[in-house]
């Protein structure tokens, strides 16, 4: 449950008829009920996840397109100069397809839908191949392959990285979009005193606030995501908490 998934306190389908609610039956019962992923919304389909926090912007803008082309002359580079000496396939490609990331880069660009989307395209697609192959290749090349092969990868690694971040900045420029539309919707439903606070904070104070509701469950992966959580504890519940999921729809 969270602010865009709010079927257990909205939609009647449980119980005799199908007329109760999941948190009403609960509650009826005397059950406590855990919700999960408080801060990951499926807001629709084409979305996808929507993380209700801050993101704050990290760096300076990168120019993607001059960015990319200084890779992309990188990379011809290795296929022109390195490539023929290399005799060694990695996850079925060839190796002058080791390095294509301007390309690949370009065609996802207009395809990340936020922060959340691009950490798994990064860490899933990106970062195991990229790492594959440089020791693959700095295991296999020996000589003069493998002085050249180090001196194009130290050139080679900075660029990638500077596009790689540039393309991170503009998944938390979405990412931001997204949750200032959220908020300029939520805050004039909240008290005053709590509209200038973290989102995820307000988002996990509605649920906390939420009738029915015993616990939030919160992954917390550092001492900042605790210390942002556990403030929430000492507010006093939100009283018109339906009104705030309504206006969510």
């Amino acid at each position: 449950m969270n602010l865009h998934e709010a079927g257990a306190l909205m939609m009647p389908n449980t119980g005799l008829a199908q007329q109760a609610t999941v948190l009403e039956v609960a509650q009826r019962e005397g059950l406590a009920v855990l919700v999960n992923r408080p801060l990951n919304a499926m807001q629709t389909k084409q979305t996808g996840v929507v993380r209700l926090a801050d993101f704050p912007l990290d760096g300076d803008p990168v120019d993607f397109d001059g960015q990319c082309r200084l890779v992309a002359e990188l990379e011809e580079e290795y296929r022109k100069s390195i490539a023929p000496s290399v005799q060694l396939n990695a996850q079925g490609m060839a190796p002058s397809d080791f390095f294509n990331w301007a390309a690949e880069l370009t065609r996802v660009r207009q395809q990340i839908q936020g922060l959340e989307h691009w950490e798994q395209i990064e860490q899933q697609m990106i970062a195991p191949h990229v790492n594959q192959v440089i020791q693959a290749l700095s295991r296999h090349l020996t000589g003069t392959a493998a002085e050249q092969w180090e001196t194009w990868r130290d050139r080679y690694v900075p660029q990638l990285l500077t596009l790689l971040r540039g393309l991170r900045r503009e998944a938390t420029e979405r990412s931001r979009a997204k949750t200032a539309s959220l908020s300029a919707t939520l805050n004039p439903l909240l008290p005053e005193a709590r509209r200038t606070e973290s989102l995820s904070r307000k988002a996990l104070w509605v649920l906390a606030s939420t009738p029915g509701v015993t616990c939030v469950l919160n992954g917390m992966r550092s001492p900042a995501y605790v210390d942002d959580s556990m403030a929430v504890m000492g507010w006093e519940p939100l009283k018109e908490v339906r009104e705030v999921f309504e206006a969510m729809k």
